[in-house]
């Protein structure tokens, strides 16, 4: 009888150390489940959901939140404690974490809640499994925690699951793309997509600028020459669908110079002189064709009537570029960009070009793009000054610029009536000579339109910011913003444009406080 005791002691230990070793059994342990896991989430520093604008990339390292949902049949707990072990890509980086939650207070279910900060790379499939978690029933003790132990509360007040959750984000259609032959236009794009809804089979859908479709996760597309083309691409996981947009840029293959002569008034007798042609491989081949049935194969084409001509360049890969002039008595005498510089200086950055014959009643519109060539937009213009037998010469001024931008690219563009004509583009970068002496910095200001750009030149990630904006007139409303990773905040979406004369910009993050003076000038 004696041995028969001793038997089923061993037993039970044995029993309860496998329980408290394998996920399997401590699931089967807790029969009721009364508060249960619905899933895990991946969320950003400030607990906020990622959307498809978070500009991540693969690989790159992301410091943020991981969340949990519960649900069950009850409503009577609190001093939940919860075990884990974390996988990452199917590899097992942590065993058996525990976090203590909803201290002192009730448990709430179908709720999104913070489990603890959480590190991992983007792209990195969260696994959380063996879920193990038990709490304290009865009525709520206030000013209590969990008691932290082994799984060895083994009773019906507990829950297991062995397979456990995916850490999800939403999902997230993103690509990439790379230059795929000897012409620089035919593009293969490659799909980034992560999140969504396991098992994560996607289905893509492709738009490339209305110029064709495709499907599939890697694409090729044979564009039709260079330029800036808007590509499409959705993404379906079984449950969500998303589609995102993406300007992509293609350099020129050729850059064509040429000199025009027009015709005299009733006198076939223009020329069109090709100047140079750069890119791709010589020797280059020519074709033209033009009014009233015109065609050549010369380089240079001569005793043209007025009209337009089309240009066909092809060099000796097979690779070409079309180009189209009008030749007429108004046409610009040879016509090219003489000189063009870009250059920083103190707080500006000032942009002289000089033309050749210059055609009357042209304007010249300055453009800049930060950071790279994909985004012109026009930040000026100067009338021509019509010299049509002279060099003419110009300079703007550019005050406008992001302060906390060190490279910008400039073109100009000479428009007629009836043409474009596009400078080279220019690269320039410089050090950050408008940097605040505090932490923030205002532009651009003085303000001409009241719409003042505020940048963090210090603090990365999600910053909790309360600003309060005042004059000798008002007082506005003082306002709350998280900062996000781009550190800038757009003050006329918070506050309306900013008024004409001064104001006194206070800034509150954390236990610092910083004041600006504003100028509207409009």
């Amino acid at each position: 009888m004696e041995s028969t005791v001793k038997q089923r002691r061993i037993f039970i230990i044995a029993l309860f150390i496998m329980a408290i070793t394998n996920s399997y059994i401590l699931f089967a342990q807790c029969p009721q489940n009364n508060f249960t896991v619905t899933g895990f989430q991946l969320r950003n520093q400030a607990g906020q959901l990622f959307s498809v604008t978070d500009n991540y990339e693969l690989g790159q390292p992301v410091t943020g939140e991981l969340w949990v949902n519960f649900g069950g049949s009850t409503t009577n707990g609190y001093n939940m404690l919860m075990f884990y072990d974390v996988f990452r890509n199917g590899i097992r980086t942590s065993d058996d974490q525990y976090d203590c939650l909803f201290s002192g207070i009730q448990v709430v279910q179908n709720t999104w809640v913070k489990v603890r900060n959480f590190n991992w790379n983007w792209g990195d499939l969260i696994e959380i499994r063996d879920i193990f978690m038990y709490w304290e029933t009865g009525t709520v003790k206030p000013n209590t925690t969990c008691i932290i132990s082994n799984k060895n509360n083994i009773n019906s007040q507990c829950y297991g699951n062995p397979s456990g959750f995916t850490a999800a984000v939403p999902l997230f259609p993103k690509f990439d793309f790379a230059s795929n032959g000897i012409c620089n236009t035919t593009i293969q794009f490659t799909s980034q997509t992560i999140g969504g809804t396991p098992p994560f089979n996607y289905t893509f859908q492709w738009n490339f600028d209305g110029l064709g479709t495709a499907v599939g996760p890697n694409p090729v597309f044979n564009f039709p020459g260079s330029g800036t083309y808007t590509i499409g691409l959705t993404a379906n996981d079984g449950t969500t669908i998303t589609t995102i947009q993406k300007d992509i840029f293609i350099d020129p293959n050729f850059g064509i110079q040429v000199d025009i002569f027009p015709t005299k008034i009733d006198d076939s007798s223009g020329i069109i002189y090709v100047q140079s042609v750069t890119g791709g491989t010589p020797p280059y081949t020519y074709s033209w064709t033009g009014p009233n049935g015109f065609t050549s194969t010369s380089e240079d084409i001569f005793n043209l009537s007025n009209g337009t001509y089309i240009l066909t360049v092809t060099d000796s890969n097979g690779c070409h570029q079309t180009v189209e002039y009008t030749l007429d008595i108004a046409s610009i005498l040879g016509f090219s960009w003489k000189n063009f510089e870009v250059a920083a200086e103190k707080s500006q950055i000032r942009i002289n070009w000089e033309v050749n014959n210059e055609q009357e009643d042209c304007i010249y519109e300055v453009e800049r793009s930060n950071g790279d060539v994909n985004n012109f937009t026009s930040i000026g213009s100067l009338k021509g000054l019509g010299n049509i037998n002279s060099v003419s010469n110009y300079s703007f001024t550019d005050k406008s610029y992001a302060a906390y931008e060190d490279t910008f690219y400039y073109r100009i563009v000479q428009k007629t009536k009836s043409s474009a004509n596009y400078s080279p583009i220019k690269m320039v970068q410089k050090e950050i000579l408008l940097k605040s002496q505090g932490s923030w910095h205002a532009f651009p200001n003085p303000s001409t339109d009241g719409r003042i750009l505020l940048k963090n030149m210090d603090e990365v990630g999600a910053v909790k910011v309360t600003l309060e904006l005042f004059n000798s007139t008002q007082l506005a409303q003082p306002r709350e913003f998280v900062l996000d990773s781009s550190g800038i905040i757009d003050l006329a979406s918070l506050f309306g444009p900013i008024p004409r004369g001064l104001s006194i910009l206070k800034i509150q993050w954390g236990a610092k406080i910083e004041t600006l003076k504003l100028i509207g000038a409009k």
